[in-house]
């Protein structure tokens, strides 16, 4: 009778250390398997983005309204950046204050696309992603190392 206790014993002690090795398992940029934190609402310059819980806010990146004038127009630049221990993402956005932001389409770089429903252009520059659109009189881009997240962080 003892021995059948022990091996029950060390049955549930072997499931319960396998259970904290498997909920402690990352899938890198996406968190944990079981229990990650659930997504933070970022506002930048009145726009709502989502980033991973598992992400912390990357301050040599931040930036609030740094305006730059231009001879024909003016500029407000706002950054917030974000990684966690393998991934980043970058929120950068321009504010045309003299002009509508589609005027400079044109200048942006990549391949046309459509990331959850928004219309806008995917750069790879060998290191990273680039999805660049333009919304009003903003150029939004978001800036990260896994494609995937890109279309996670668009609300």
């Amino acid at each position: 009778m003892n021995k059948k206790i022990l091996i029950a014993l060390s049955v549930v002690f072997v499931a319960i250390i396998a259970m904290g090795t498997v909920s402690a398992f990352e899938i890198p940029g996406l968190g944990s398997l079981f229990g990650s934190p659930p997504d933070q609402n970022v506002t930048l310059d009145g726009e709502t983005f989502h980033v991973p819980g598992t992400f912390k806010e990357n301050t040599n990146i931040s930036k609030n309204a740094t305006v730059k004038d231009y001879t024909f127009f003016t500029t407000t630049d706002y950054a917030k950046g974000f990684k966690n221990d393998t991934n980043y993402i970058n929120i950068l956005i321009t504010e045309y204050n003299n002009t509508n932001a589609k005027d400079f389409e044109n200048y942006m770089n990549g391949t046309s696309k459509n990331v959850n429903g928004t219309e806008g252009y995917l750069y790879y520059d060998g290191i990273g992603y680039t999805f660049t659109y333009a919304k009003g009189n903003k150029v939004i881009s978001i800036q990260s190392d896994n494609e995937k997240l890109i279309a996670r962080t668009i609300a």
